[in-house]
């Protein structure tokens, strides 16, 4: 049997922070201002951002 690292579905080591996924995910202002300039309605800007 292969090990637990090598199959699919890998275990992670530990839970990520809240600050890491605000750190990774939260749009920068360059790219609000670019997807403001895409778009014409909040709805399209926020599902562009996502």
């Amino acid at each position: 049997m292969a090990s637990i690292d090598r199959t699919a579905y890998p275990r992670f080591t530990r839970a990520v922070s809240a600050r890491e996924l605000t750190e990774v995910f939260t749009p920068s202002i360059g790219e609000v201002e670019r997807a403001r300039g895409k778009t014409q309605d909040d709805l399209y800007l926020l599902a562009l951002l996502v």
